[in-house]
Protein backbone atom coordinates (compact mmCIF):
# COMPACT_ATOMS: atom_id res chain seq x y z
CA UNK A 1 0.00 0.00 0.00
CA UNK A 2 1.35 3.42 -0.95
CA UNK A 3 1.03 6.03 1.79
CA UNK A 4 1.02 9.81 1.44
CA UNK A 5 1.50 11.99 4.50
CA UNK A 6 0.15 15.43 5.38
CA UNK A 7 1.16 17.65 8.32
CA UNK A 8 -1.87 19.51 9.62
CA UNK A 9 -3.65 21.19 12.51
CA UNK A 10 -7.28 21.15 11.32
CA UNK A 11 -8.10 24.05 13.60
CA UNK A 12 -10.83 23.47 12.55
CA UNK A 13 -11.14 21.09 9.58
CA UNK A 14 -12.67 22.88 6.57
CA UNK A 15 -13.37 22.20 2.89
CA UNK A 16 -9.91 23.38 1.87
CA UNK A 17 -8.43 20.58 3.97
CA UNK A 18 -10.77 18.05 2.39
CA UNK A 19 -9.75 19.28 -1.07
CA UNK A 20 -6.05 18.99 -0.14
CA UNK A 21 -6.43 15.38 1.04
CA UNK A 22 -8.34 14.43 -2.10
CA UNK A 23 -5.84 16.12 -4.43
CA UNK A 24 -2.82 14.69 -2.61
CA UNK A 25 -4.27 11.19 -2.86
CA UNK A 26 -4.91 11.67 -6.58
CA UNK A 27 -1.55 13.29 -7.38
CA UNK A 28 0.52 10.67 -5.55
CA UNK A 29 -1.75 7.72 -6.46
CA UNK A 30 -1.75 6.70 -2.81
CA UNK A 31 -3.88 4.05 -1.11
CA UNK A 32 -3.62 5.62 2.34
CA UNK A 33 -3.56 9.23 3.58
CA UNK A 34 -1.60 9.63 6.84
CA UNK A 35 -2.04 12.85 8.83
CA UNK A 36 0.44 14.05 11.44
CA UNK A 37 -1.82 16.42 13.39
CA UNK A 38 -1.15 18.85 16.22
CA UNK A 39 -2.71 17.82 19.49
CA UNK A 40 -4.59 20.14 21.82
CA UNK A 41 -2.16 23.06 21.37
CA UNK A 42 -1.29 24.36 17.92
CA UNK A 43 1.65 25.89 16.09
CA UNK A 44 0.75 29.56 16.55
CA UNK A 45 0.83 29.05 20.33
CA UNK A 46 -2.84 28.65 21.18
CA UNK A 47 -5.23 26.01 22.49
CA UNK A 48 -7.00 24.23 19.65
CA UNK A 49 -10.57 25.38 19.01
CA UNK A 50 -11.78 21.76 19.16
CA UNK A 51 -10.06 18.93 21.01
CA UNK A 52 -7.77 16.52 19.19
CA UNK A 53 -10.18 13.57 19.19
CA UNK A 54 -12.98 15.59 17.62
CA UNK A 55 -10.65 16.98 14.95
CA UNK A 56 -9.19 13.52 14.24
CA UNK A 57 -12.63 11.96 13.73
CA UNK A 58 -13.72 14.75 11.37
CA UNK A 59 -10.55 14.23 9.32
CA UNK A 60 -11.11 10.46 9.15
CA UNK A 61 -14.64 11.03 7.84
CA UNK A 62 -13.37 13.41 5.16
CA UNK A 63 -10.41 11.82 3.43
CA UNK A 64 -7.79 10.83 6.03
CA UNK A 65 -7.04 7.16 6.73
CA UNK A 66 -4.71 7.48 9.72
CA UNK A 67 -4.30 10.35 12.18
CA UNK A 68 -1.30 10.42 14.51
CA UNK A 69 -0.56 13.11 17.07
CA UNK A 70 2.38 15.49 16.85
CA UNK A 71 3.99 15.96 20.29
CA UNK A 72 3.31 19.31 21.94
CA UNK A 73 7.00 20.30 21.70
CA UNK A 74 6.84 19.56 17.98
CA UNK A 75 3.57 21.31 17.23
CA UNK A 76 3.98 24.51 19.32
CA UNK A 77 7.08 25.68 17.49
CA UNK A 78 8.32 28.07 14.84
CA UNK A 79 8.23 26.80 11.25
CA UNK A 80 11.59 25.01 11.13
CA UNK A 81 11.05 22.94 14.30
CA UNK A 82 7.37 22.35 13.48
CA UNK A 83 8.47 20.99 10.09
CA UNK A 84 11.17 18.84 11.68
CA UNK A 85 8.69 17.19 14.05
CA UNK A 86 6.07 16.63 11.36
CA UNK A 87 8.41 15.20 8.73
CA UNK A 88 10.08 12.98 11.33
CA UNK A 89 6.68 11.57 12.25
CA UNK A 90 5.71 10.90 8.62
CA UNK A 91 9.06 9.19 8.08
CA UNK A 92 8.41 7.04 11.16
CA UNK A 93 5.06 6.13 9.57
CA UNK A 94 7.06 5.06 6.48
CA UNK A 95 5.15 7.31 4.09
CA UNK A 96 6.23 7.09 0.45
CA UNK A 97 5.16 10.67 -0.31
CA UNK A 98 4.06 13.80 1.48
CA UNK A 99 2.00 16.76 0.33
CA UNK A 100 1.48 20.34 1.44
CA UNK A 101 -0.41 23.40 0.32
CA UNK A 102 1.37 26.35 -1.30
CA UNK A 103 0.39 29.56 -3.04
CA UNK A 104 2.57 28.84 -6.07
CA UNK A 105 5.35 26.69 -7.46
CA UNK A 106 5.97 23.03 -8.17
CA UNK A 107 7.57 20.28 -6.16
CA UNK A 108 10.69 20.64 -8.32
CA UNK A 109 10.87 24.36 -7.46
CA UNK A 110 10.76 23.69 -3.73
CA UNK A 111 13.27 20.83 -3.87
CA UNK A 112 15.76 22.78 -6.00
CA UNK A 113 15.50 25.84 -3.73
CA UNK A 114 15.93 23.65 -0.67
CA UNK A 115 19.10 22.09 -2.05
CA UNK A 116 20.47 25.50 -3.09
CA UNK A 117 19.87 26.92 0.39
CA UNK A 118 21.51 23.93 2.08
CA UNK A 119 24.59 24.45 -0.07
CA UNK A 120 24.70 28.13 0.94
CA UNK A 121 23.91 27.83 4.67
CA UNK A 122 27.17 29.48 5.70
CA UNK A 123 26.51 32.46 3.43
CA UNK A 124 22.94 32.83 4.72
CA UNK A 125 24.19 32.78 8.31
CA UNK A 126 26.85 35.39 7.53
CA UNK A 127 24.27 37.75 5.97
CA UNK A 128 21.78 37.04 8.75
CA UNK A 129 24.28 38.11 11.39
CA UNK A 130 24.56 41.54 9.75
CA UNK A 131 20.83 42.10 10.36
CA UNK A 132 20.77 41.00 14.00
CA UNK A 133 20.51 44.50 15.50
CA UNK A 134 18.25 46.21 12.98
CA UNK A 135 15.12 45.97 15.17
CA UNK A 136 13.19 43.49 13.03
CA UNK A 137 11.94 40.07 14.07
CA UNK A 138 14.09 36.97 13.75
CA UNK A 139 11.79 35.66 10.99
CA UNK A 140 11.99 38.90 8.99
CA UNK A 141 15.78 39.01 9.28
CA UNK A 142 16.14 35.39 8.19
CA UNK A 143 13.72 35.87 5.30
CA UNK A 144 15.79 38.81 4.01
CA UNK A 145 19.04 36.83 4.30
CA UNK A 146 17.53 33.95 2.30
CA UNK A 147 16.16 36.35 -0.32
CA UNK A 148 19.59 37.96 -0.68
CA UNK A 149 21.15 34.57 -1.42
CA UNK A 150 18.36 33.47 -3.78
CA UNK A 151 18.16 36.73 -5.74
CA UNK A 152 21.12 36.10 -8.10
CA UNK A 153 19.67 32.80 -9.32
CA UNK A 154 16.13 34.18 -9.52
CA UNK A 155 13.00 32.65 -8.08
CA UNK A 156 9.46 32.20 -9.36
CA UNK A 157 8.31 31.55 -5.79
CA UNK A 158 7.71 34.12 -3.09
CA UNK A 159 8.78 32.88 0.32
CA UNK A 160 7.05 35.73 2.14
CA UNK A 161 3.77 33.79 2.50
CA UNK A 162 3.23 31.45 5.49
CA UNK A 163 2.40 28.37 3.41
CA UNK A 164 5.42 28.74 1.14
CA UNK A 165 7.72 29.34 4.10
CA UNK A 166 6.41 26.26 5.85
CA UNK A 167 6.53 24.23 2.64
CA UNK A 168 10.19 25.09 2.14
CA UNK A 169 10.88 24.06 5.75
CA UNK A 170 9.13 20.71 5.09
CA UNK A 171 11.17 20.06 1.97
CA UNK A 172 14.48 21.04 3.60
CA UNK A 173 13.80 18.61 6.45
CA UNK A 174 12.65 15.81 4.14
CA UNK A 175 15.77 16.16 1.99
CA UNK A 176 17.97 15.39 5.00
CA UNK A 177 16.70 11.81 5.27
CA UNK A 178 18.58 9.00 3.44
CA UNK A 179 15.37 8.17 1.56
CA UNK A 180 13.36 11.39 1.14
CA UNK A 181 9.65 11.06 0.56
CA UNK A 182 8.22 12.05 -2.81
CA UNK A 183 7.02 15.67 -2.65
CA UNK A 184 3.61 16.82 -3.91
CA UNK A 185 2.29 20.41 -3.99
CA UNK A 186 -1.43 21.19 -3.74
CA UNK A 187 -1.87 24.77 -4.88
CA UNK A 188 -3.98 26.77 -2.46
CA UNK A 189 -7.41 27.95 -3.60
CA UNK A 190 -9.64 30.59 -2.01
CA UNK A 191 -8.76 32.63 1.07
CA UNK A 192 -5.25 33.30 2.31
CA UNK A 193 -3.82 31.55 5.35
CA UNK A 194 -4.55 34.37 7.82
CA UNK A 195 -7.43 36.08 6.01
CA UNK A 196 -10.04 36.85 8.68
CA UNK A 197 -12.64 38.27 6.27
CA UNK A 198 -12.86 35.60 3.63
CA UNK A 199 -16.39 34.27 3.29
CA UNK A 200 -16.72 35.52 -0.27
CA UNK A 201 -14.02 33.09 -1.41
CA UNK A 202 -14.33 29.52 -2.69
CA UNK A 203 -12.66 28.27 0.49
CA UNK A 204 -12.60 30.18 3.78
CA UNK A 205 -9.46 30.35 5.91
CA UNK A 206 -9.14 28.68 9.29
CA UNK A 207 -8.71 32.14 10.83
CA UNK A 208 -12.06 33.32 9.44
CA UNK A 209 -13.85 30.18 10.60
CA UNK A 210 -12.41 30.47 14.12
CA UNK A 211 -13.46 34.13 14.32
CA UNK A 212 -16.99 33.28 13.19
CA UNK A 213 -17.25 30.34 15.58
CA UNK A 214 -16.07 32.25 18.63
CA UNK A 215 -17.68 35.62 18.04
CA UNK A 216 -20.32 35.56 15.30
CA UNK A 217 -21.90 32.14 15.46
CA UNK A 218 -25.52 33.15 14.95
CA UNK A 219 -28.11 30.66 13.75
CA UNK A 220 -28.90 32.89 10.76
CA UNK A 221 -25.29 32.49 9.55
CA UNK A 222 -25.26 28.69 9.83
CA UNK A 223 -26.08 28.19 6.15
CA UNK A 224 -23.21 30.48 5.14
CA UNK A 225 -20.75 28.55 7.30
CA UNK A 226 -22.03 25.28 5.86
CA UNK A 227 -20.54 26.32 2.50
CA UNK A 228 -17.02 26.21 3.92
CA UNK A 229 -16.88 23.27 6.33
CA UNK A 230 -18.08 19.63 6.25
CA UNK A 231 -21.26 18.78 8.13
CA UNK A 232 -19.21 17.07 10.87
CA UNK A 233 -17.27 20.27 11.55
CA UNK A 234 -20.43 22.37 11.59
CA UNK A 235 -22.04 20.04 14.14
CA UNK A 236 -18.90 20.00 16.30
CA UNK A 237 -18.71 23.81 16.30
CA UNK A 238 -22.30 23.90 17.57
CA UNK A 239 -22.09 21.14 20.18
CA UNK A 240 -18.51 20.89 21.44
CA UNK A 241 -16.62 23.25 23.80
CA UNK A 242 -14.86 25.93 21.71
CA UNK A 243 -11.60 26.96 23.33
CA UNK A 244 -9.18 29.84 22.86
CA UNK A 245 -6.85 31.83 25.11
CA UNK A 246 -9.80 33.51 26.84
CA UNK A 247 -10.51 30.16 28.52
CA UNK A 248 -6.99 30.03 30.02
CA UNK A 249 -6.15 33.66 30.77
CA UNK A 250 -6.83 33.38 34.52
CA UNK A 251 -4.58 30.29 34.72
CA UNK A 252 -1.78 31.98 32.81
CA UNK A 253 -2.09 35.18 34.84
CA UNK A 254 -1.89 33.14 38.05
CA UNK A 255 1.25 31.38 36.81
CA UNK A 256 2.92 34.66 35.87
CA UNK A 257 2.20 36.15 39.28
CA UNK A 258 3.21 33.00 41.17
CA UNK A 259 6.51 32.19 39.45
CA UNK A 260 9.62 34.14 40.37
CA UNK A 261 11.86 35.72 37.76
CA UNK A 262 14.30 32.85 38.22
CA UNK A 263 11.58 30.24 37.75
CA UNK A 264 10.33 32.00 34.63
CA UNK A 265 13.84 32.00 33.17
CA UNK A 266 13.76 28.20 33.38
CA UNK A 267 10.73 28.08 31.07
CA UNK A 268 11.48 27.19 27.45
CA UNK A 269 12.21 30.24 25.24
CA UNK A 270 11.88 32.81 28.04
CA UNK A 271 15.03 34.83 27.31
CA UNK A 272 16.47 38.32 26.83
CA UNK A 273 14.97 39.51 30.12
CA UNK A 274 11.45 38.73 28.95
CA UNK A 275 10.56 37.42 32.43
CA UNK A 276 10.50 40.97 33.83
CA UNK A 277 8.08 42.27 31.20
CA UNK A 278 5.88 39.19 31.52
CA UNK A 279 5.37 39.68 35.25
CA UNK A 280 4.95 43.44 34.97
CA UNK A 281 2.33 43.41 32.20
CA UNK A 282 0.36 40.40 33.47
CA UNK A 283 -0.81 42.15 36.63
CA UNK A 284 -2.64 45.01 34.91
CA UNK A 285 -3.86 43.37 31.68
CA UNK A 286 -7.63 42.91 31.55
CA UNK A 287 -7.51 39.84 29.32
CA UNK A 288 -5.15 37.78 27.17
CA UNK A 289 -5.51 39.96 24.07
CA UNK A 290 -4.72 43.10 26.06
CA UNK A 291 -1.73 41.32 27.60
CA UNK A 292 -0.26 40.34 24.22
CA UNK A 293 -0.82 43.85 22.84
CA UNK A 294 1.15 45.22 25.79
CA UNK A 295 3.96 42.70 25.21
CA UNK A 296 4.23 42.79 21.41
CA UNK A 297 7.06 44.68 19.71
CA UNK A 298 9.21 44.29 16.59
CA UNK A 299 11.34 41.56 18.12
CA UNK A 300 8.61 39.67 19.96
CA UNK A 301 5.86 38.88 17.45
CA UNK A 302 2.33 37.84 18.33
CA UNK A 303 2.91 34.18 17.46
CA UNK A 304 6.23 34.02 19.29
CA UNK A 305 4.69 35.50 22.44
CA UNK A 306 1.74 33.11 22.26
CA UNK A 307 4.12 30.16 22.06
CA UNK A 308 6.00 31.41 25.12
CA UNK A 309 2.67 31.79 26.94
CA UNK A 310 1.82 28.20 26.02
CA UNK A 311 5.10 26.97 27.52
CA UNK A 312 4.41 28.96 30.71
CA UNK A 313 0.83 27.68 30.97
CA UNK A 314 2.01 24.09 30.46
CA UNK A 315 5.11 24.47 32.63
CA UNK A 316 7.50 23.34 29.88
CA UNK A 317 11.10 23.96 30.92
CA UNK A 318 14.28 24.38 28.91
CA UNK A 319 15.49 21.00 30.20
CA UNK A 320 12.31 19.28 29.01
CA UNK A 321 12.70 20.87 25.57
CA UNK A 322 16.31 19.67 25.35
CA UNK A 323 15.27 16.15 26.36
CA UNK A 324 12.51 16.09 23.75
CA UNK A 325 14.94 16.78 20.90
CA UNK A 326 17.10 13.81 21.98
CA UNK A 327 14.48 11.17 22.79
CA UNK A 328 13.38 8.38 20.48
CA UNK A 329 10.18 8.63 18.49
CA UNK A 330 6.85 7.37 19.81
CA UNK A 331 3.78 7.27 17.56
CA UNK A 332 0.50 8.19 19.27
CA UNK A 333 -2.38 6.85 17.19
CA UNK A 334 -5.62 8.86 17.31
CA UNK A 335 -7.65 7.02 14.70
CA UNK A 336 -7.86 5.09 11.44
CA UNK A 337 -10.19 3.83 8.71
CA UNK A 338 -10.36 0.28 7.37
CA UNK A 339 -7.64 1.08 4.82
CA UNK A 340 -5.64 2.66 7.62
CA UNK A 341 -6.02 -0.47 9.72
CA UNK A 342 -4.55 -2.63 6.97
CA UNK A 343 -1.62 -0.25 6.56
CA UNK A 344 -0.96 -0.18 10.31
CA UNK A 345 -0.94 -3.97 10.48
CA UNK A 346 1.77 -4.02 7.83
CA UNK A 347 3.70 -1.15 9.44
CA UNK A 348 3.86 -2.86 12.85
CA UNK A 349 5.71 -5.78 11.26
CA UNK A 350 8.39 -3.47 9.80
CA UNK A 351 9.13 -0.86 12.45
CA UNK A 352 10.75 -0.69 15.85
CA UNK A 353 9.06 2.62 16.66
CA UNK A 354 6.47 2.14 19.44
CA UNK A 355 2.89 2.74 18.25
CA UNK A 356 0.71 3.68 21.22
CA UNK A 357 -2.94 2.80 20.78
CA UNK A 358 -4.23 2.62 24.35
CA UNK A 359 -2.38 4.80 26.86
CA UNK A 360 -1.26 2.77 29.86
CA UNK A 361 1.30 3.26 32.60
CA UNK A 362 4.33 2.00 30.60
CA UNK A 363 3.80 4.81 28.05
CA UNK A 364 3.54 7.68 30.51
CA UNK A 365 7.29 8.40 30.61
CA UNK A 366 7.45 8.99 26.84
CA UNK A 367 4.22 11.00 26.73
CA UNK A 368 4.46 12.89 30.02
CA UNK A 369 4.28 16.34 28.41
CA UNK A 370 1.26 15.36 26.32
CA UNK A 371 -0.59 14.02 29.37
CA UNK A 372 0.13 17.17 31.37
CA UNK A 373 -0.80 19.45 28.46
CA UNK A 374 -4.05 17.61 27.83
CA UNK A 375 -5.04 17.80 31.50
CA UNK A 376 -4.51 21.56 31.47
CA UNK A 377 -6.31 21.88 28.14
CA UNK A 378 -9.30 20.04 29.58
CA UNK A 379 -9.63 22.60 32.39
CA UNK A 380 -10.66 25.19 29.81
CA UNK A 381 -13.56 23.01 28.63
CA UNK A 382 -14.96 21.70 31.91
CA UNK A 383 -17.50 20.41 32.75
CA UNK A 384 -18.22 19.21 29.19
CA UNK A 385 -14.83 18.19 27.79
CA UNK A 386 -13.94 14.53 28.35
CA UNK A 387 -10.67 13.09 29.67
CA UNK A 388 -8.16 13.11 26.82
CA UNK A 389 -5.89 10.11 27.34
CA UNK A 390 -6.35 7.12 29.65
CA UNK A 391 -10.01 6.47 28.83
CA UNK A 392 -9.52 6.84 25.07
CA UNK A 393 -8.95 4.29 22.32
CA UNK A 394 -8.17 5.12 18.69
CA UNK A 395 -11.20 6.08 16.59
CA UNK A 396 -12.08 3.40 14.03
CA UNK A 397 -14.11 4.40 10.97
CA UNK A 398 -15.18 1.17 9.34
CA UNK A 399 -16.91 2.29 6.15
CA UNK A 400 -14.00 4.21 4.57
CA UNK A 401 -16.02 7.30 3.61
CA UNK A 402 -14.78 9.44 0.74
CA UNK A 403 -15.76 13.02 -0.03
CA UNK A 404 -13.75 13.85 -3.18
CA UNK A 405 -14.32 17.14 -4.98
Amino acid sequence: MKACGVIAEYNPFHNGHRYQLSEARRMTKSDVMVVAMSGNFVQRGAPALLDKWTRAEIALRNGADIVVEMPVLGSVQAADLFAKAGIRLLQAMQCDAFAFGAEEGTAEDFVSHSRFLREHEAEIDRIFQTYRNDGRTYAAQLETAIADVLRPQGSAISFSTPNNQLGLAYVKENEQFPEPMETAIVLRRGAGHNDSDAFGQEFASGTAIREWSLHHGKETEREDMGRFVPQETLEALERRPLLDWASYWAMLQYQLMLLSHTELRNIYQVEEGLEYRLKKEAEDAADFMAFIRRMKNKRWTWARLQRVCSYILLGITKDEADSFQKKADTIRLLGFTEAGRRYLNSLKKNTDTPIVTKLREPHTADLQLEIRSDRIYRLGGLPVLEEQNFTRSPIYIRNEPRNPF
